[in-house]
């Protein structure tokens, strides 16, 4: 039996597999992110291994059952990082294990041969490259620290700053001022201020629903040429130009068109058709027009699953007892 895993910041989902790579069991679980954990990775080793055991308990299993797990963890960003998923899997029983930063998952899934280049934007942003060779690099993922633009909280901040400069700063209304406290429903200067409270709340459902609202207006706004959405665009676009020209002249690819796979909800389903398009129009100026843009249609998971099978990992040049 294996187990595939796909570990976010605010999901996780688990399958378990037969010896033939067949699912036969799903199960959903909470944050694996250790950034966003209050004991960090000693809970990410708490929420593994209390998910794996729901797997096996109602299957009949025990851990010697399974023959070996395949996770992209969202967080693992560090060699010190990887070091500590690793204790997360040996703590859990596992000793035959794959775990790499979940950005590399929709590469596997949508290309068998794993190889190309992801660029992921959910709740925070990041980009992952594997080449032909099993060579990778992931750039980006750090936020402020690396500069991400690109990601759900990012818009939603810097929606609210724009605000912020316009309405606190200059007492000026500009149009995007006036729409974002509309749909806010904001009465005054105070109501704005106030409201930041409940914008950085993080997990809870209202904080949730109000940072897609935000992200909605701007994507509205983008398609209405509003010039702030706009220059927040741009910003977004160039963020995405330069770590996957970044991450392709540092991985070896061959004479091919490199697929670069665009994934994470915030491209996947909040983007607007005029947004992806400046997106797609300007990755294919860089790399000398030798990037394919493609929309993900799998799971990420299903990228742990590809990476279990036999052939992928070779191509890793990683043996399993090794990681």
């Amino acid at each position: 039996m294996y187990i595939a895993i796909d570990g976010g910041g605010t999901k996780t989902e688990y399958l378990l597999l037969d010896k033939h790579f067949q699912v036969v069991d799903h199960y959903l679980g909470g944050c694996l992110n250790h950034d966003l954990l209050g004991n960090g990775w000693a809970d990410v080793s708490l929420a593994l291994k209390a998910s794996i055991d729901v797997l096996l308990e109602r299957n009949g299993l025990t851990v010697s059952d399974i023959e070996a797990a395949a996770a992209g963890i969202s967080g693992l960003d560090t060699a010190g990082d990887q070091q500590q998923a690793d204790a997360c899997f040996s703590s859990a029983g596992i000793s035959r294990f794959l775990a790499i930063n979940d950005g590399y998952l929709p590469i596997a899934a949508e290309n068998p041969a794993a190889w190309g280049v992801s660029l992921n934007c959910g709740t925070g942003m990041c980009c992952a490259a594997i080449d032909p060779s099993g060579n990778r690099i992931k750039l980006a993922g750090m936020d402020e620290w690396s500069g991400d633009a690109g990601g759900g909280n990012w818009i939603v901040m810097q929606m609210y700053r724009k605000v912020y400069e316009n309405l606190i700063l200059k007492d000026v209304n500009t149009p995007l001022v006036m729409e974002y406290v509309k749909a806010m429903n904001l009465g005054s200067k105070v109501d704005f201020i106030n409201s930041w409270s409940d914008l950085k709340e993080g997990e809870n459902a209202e904080c949730k629903a109000l940072h897609r609202k935000i992200i909605w207006l701007f994507f509205e706004l983008l398609e209405r040429s509003n010039p702030e959405a706009q220059a927040l665009a741009d910003q977004m676009i160039k963020c995405a130009a330069y770590s996957i020209d970044a991450a392709v002249r540092e991985l070896h690819f061959s004479g091919e068109k490199i697929p670069v796979y665009l994934s994470g909800s915030i491209l996947t389903k909040a983007a607007s058709s005029g947004y992806l398009s400046m997106l797609k129009k300007a990755l294919s100026c860089i790399c000398q027009g030798k990037l394919e843009v493609h929309m993900c249609t799998k799971r990420p998971v299903e990228g742990a699953v590809q990476l279990l099978k036999f052939p992928v990992v070779e191509n890793f040049n990683l043996s399993y007892n090794s990681i």
